[in-house]
């Protein structure tokens, strides 16, 4: 069996901030399961989530009033930078092992997300997260997080996101259907890199918006489109109708070789001060982004092979690809590192 690979020494995206409380909340990453939680109000903790004697999982660990966790196995407790402070069975007499500590990670909140840095050898944050500048003017809507889990590799399903041209084809029955009268030409359009990856810009083919949100949305003000890739495994998606505008930030979370949690977080700039029509918008976005999800996993599981790569997919890619291009020659420039 074949060494999984991921990229290492770099920020990850693992959660949106509606999710981490100052209850555990519980992720895997790279085969690691780690633990995440608020202390107090204004820290966030993160470390490994299994506990150091006898390997039982800590997600359903008591918290104290100094917000130290405690073990539901044998009551070993932690506090929140994971050194354990108690063993209820050890004798007086006896120290507690040098070695019972959690491993902890870094971590910080920042455009919604919350990002934890990922070492396979323990390096320290070596570049910050970048600002999303597709966020500014936006207001970020917690109410509207979704949560969608993939048997897939994360490559496979960040490639979706990123993808300018299958709506037409896969999202017919959750996006709208294309005008019969569409020109399905993709226009040669540019790829703008940064040091943390690519932007890219397109008109959208998807002309009949389905439902209410059509009487929302101006679909003949030129409505375009914008793809932001943030390595490791981020991908955004901003829509423009006019002067309204819609982003979809997905964190793409690697749990294993064919395991990808994807968390997404939405923002807009309309519909903010009316609650009653911003609420039911709210769940449409809810009901719209988990139906894309679903059509988009019954493509993603059948992808030949598991992981895209820049050379050997055999696959025939042209202009329109572009995007999907520059995302594996990316990766590839990065060099995969293997994960231990």
């Amino acid at each position: 069996m074949s060494t999984p690979f991921f990229p290492t020494d770099c920020w990850y995206a693992v959660a949106t901030s509606s999710q981490v409380t100052d209850q555990p909340f519980s992720i895997r990453l790279l085969e690691h399961e780690i633990l995440l939680r608020r202390v107090g109000s204004a820290r966030l903790s993160a470390h490994s989530a299994i506990c150091r004697h006898r390997r039982c999982h800590l997600k359903g660990a008591g918290i104290d009033s100094e917000f130290n966790l405690t073990c539901p196995f044998h009551g070993w407790t932690y506090d929140s930078s994971g050194r354990c402070v108690e063993i209820p069975l050890l004798p007086a007499a006896e120290a507690i092992p040098s070695d019972s500590i959690l491993r902890s990670f870094p971590v910080l909140e920042k455009n919604g997300l919350i990002w934890l840095w990922f070492s396979a050898e323990g390096h320290l944050p070596s570049y910050e997260v970048p600002v999303i500048a597709e966020l500014e003017g936006l207001t970020l809507l917690p109410s509207t997080d979704i949560e969608y889990h993939f048997a897939a590799n994360y490559t496979r399903t960040l490639e979706n996101i990123l993808d300018p041209t299958h709506a037409p084809f896969t999202h017919g029955s959750s996006v709208g259907k294309v005008d019969p009268q569409t020109d399905y030409t993709m226009e040669h359009y540019e790829v703008i890199h940064d040091p943390l990856g690519f932007t890219a810009q397109m008109p959208i083919k998807v002309k009949k918006i389905k439902g209410l949100t059509s009487l929302i949305l101006d679909k003949n003000s030129n409505p375009y489109k914008e793809y932001r890739y943030i390595y490791p495994n981020v991908g955004i998606s901003t829509i423009h109708f006019g002067k309204l505008t819609l982003c979809a930030i997905q964190a793409h979370i690697p749990e294993s070789e064919q395991s990808t949690t994807v968390r997404l977080t939405n923002a807009r700039n309309f519909l903010l001060k009316t609650p009653v029509v911003s609420s039911w918008f709210d769940r449409v976005t809810i009901q719209t982004g988990t139906k894309i999800c679903m059509e988009d996993e019954s493509i993603i599981l059948d992808q030949i092979p598991v992981r895209s790569e820049f050379v050997g997919s055999n696959e025939v890619l042209v202009g329109s690809d572009s995007i999907i291009i520059a995302f594996r020659k990316y990766l590839k420039e990065k060099q995969f590192r293997t994960v231990s």
